[in-house]
């Protein structure tokens, strides 16, 4: 209470001084909803300098980029791509298909005619992403920024035809370039939302060989989250008071700032689809122009906000196929564009007030809120038992030795039953179902290949009935077959 006391005092004392400094003695009035203008990430990063930097070098920063040694991660001085055995349909095919090369600072990726010997350059205008996989982006006559068929994989240091992997399909030549052809290989009439800041679709034909497209930024930037800021900045640009009135209420109420969002200061939902937008890949048909036209902030004038409402939309139907949404035969997501969708699942979502944010850094994406909190450790057992408490004695409630896997929150309620293989190899990352519980009785019903449980994926020498025997025996409740 003294501190608090102290710190309004001090606040008080600054807002005096900016006021006799500027000339305003009051601070001014704004509405809640707003539309403004785009005005780029260098215009936040002139007051939110640290938060600005560390965003500078964060993978959502270097998301979308020119074509330059410091950018591009796949070979580009020898590279090239065999088609596998069964793909190969004419003696041709034991040569490569594609060839990867530069011409001085121009990097191209050149694809054998599907009926001829010569070799068919497309100039890589951008580069998307670099962390486990990067794709390609030729830019055709009619505007469109096409999407190469083949794709860098980070950990296999090799090309790999990416949707034929998703698809569990053998790649062929005439495959490749009928990847070319899709609709969604358009890429700034699809992918671009959510790898660009501001993105806008001028003109498009229904086929997707023309597009007139554009954006503010390459990569995911400040106002992708925050939205546009012009008001933010005009409010605050010369009326100081409105500065410190500002972190008065910041710090002793936590108010959110005038003109701007901020996701932690959002309603649940709100604050959820920030980051939902990009990462809730599970969307209908039917929504995806809202998802589309969605932008965060307070909008007068009708632009969508909120896209809670649209979180559940696809049913979790049991054994779903569809590539990177797939679902478990017991209906819990599976699929590796399901990771936001497992978070919506869970009751520390639906009953609790969990946000992405909470673990995950907005600035710097790559790293923890708190160190150790993306990972089985002390630091996310504490997280989670700030809302838990009321679990008393630990060991008695894992059943395993103090500081062994079994024992942290991770082990049994992060389990890795998230199919991935985005980065070209097959693989597994955690499910956010937060409050999942092992569930060996849907293992015993479905199979392993069906549904996996948390405790055969460390105990693999054991069968899913001795974890269920298990189970029953540690906790009183129910748990029928």
């Amino acid at each position: 209470m003294k501190t608090r006391r102290v710190q309004l005092l001090i606040a008080v004392a600054l807002l005096g001084l900016a006021a006799l400094v500027t000339g305003a003695a009051f601070v001014e009035p704004y509405s809640p909803e707003y539309d403004a203008e785009y005005v780029g990430s260098a215009a936040c990063g002139k007051c939110h300098t640290g938060k600005y930097e560390r965003w500078k070098h964060s993978p959502h920063a270097k998301m979308t980029r020119r074509p330059t040694p410091e950018s591009v991660v796949g070979n580009f001085r020898d590279g090239q791509y065999i088609l596998p055995k069964e793909g190969r349909k004419s003696p041709l095919d034991e040569a490569p298909v594609a060839r990867m090369y530069r011409e001085g600072e121009r990097y191209f990726m050149a694809l054998r005619h599907p009926r001829e010997t010569r070799f068919v350059p497309f100039e890589i205008e951008w580069v998307i992403g670099f962390q486990h996989r990067q794709v390609y982006l030729t830019r055709e006559p009619g505007g469109v920024l096409r999407r190469m068929p083949l794709q860098w994989s980070v950990p296999r240091q090799e090309y790999f035809s990416y949707w034929n992997l998703q698809e569990g399909s053998t790649p062929t030549l005439e495959d490749l370039w009928s990847q070319m052809g899709v609709n969604n290989s358009a890429w700034n009439l699809f992918c671009a939302r959510c790898h660009t800041t501001n993105l806008e679709v001028l003109a498009k034909d229904p086929q997707h060989r023309t597009a007139q497209t554009e954006f503010l930024e390459p990569g995911i930037a400040c106002e992708a989250c925050h939205g546009p800021g012009s008001l933010h900045i005009e409010y605050f640009g010369t009326n100081y008071a409105n500065r410190v009135a500002s972190f008065l209420g910041d710090q002793l109420e936590g108010a959110r700032a005038a003109y701007i969002a901020s996701a932690p200061k959002l309603e649940k939902g709100q604050s959820l689809s920030v980051c939902g937008r990009c990462h809730g890949t599970d969307i209908l048909m039917a929504t995806t122009d809202i998802y589309r036209t969605y932008e965060p902030g307070f909008s007068r004038t009708g632009r969508t906000n909120d896209l809670s409402r649209w979180f559940r939309s696809t049913p979790l139907t049991p054994n779903r196929k569809t590539p990177t949404v797939e679902v478990w035969a017991d209906g819990r997501p599976r699929g590796i564009g399901m990771v936001f969708r497992s978070l919506i699942e869970s009751a520390c979502y639906q009953k609790g007030d969990v946000r992405c944010q909470s673990c995950h850094d907005p600035h710097d994406n790559h790293e923890a809120t708190v160190p150790g909190l993306l990972e089985a450790s002390e630091a996310s057992d504490a997280w989670c038992l700030g809302c838990h408490q009321d679990l008393g004695d630990l060991q008695a409630h894992t059943h395993h030795p103090p500081e062994s896997s079994g024992a942290r929150c991770y082990g049994c309620h992060l389990p890795r039953t998230i199919e991935k293989i985005t980065n070209g190899v097959p693989g597994t990352t955690r499910t956010h179902e937060l409050s999942s519980i092992p569930k060996p009785e849907n293992t015993v019903r479905y199979g392993e290949d069906g549904a996996p449980n948390a405790c055969n994926l460390c105990h693999e020498d054991q069968s899913p009935e001795w974890a269920l025997e298990k189970v029953r025996a540690w906790y009183t409740a129910p748990r029928k077959l």
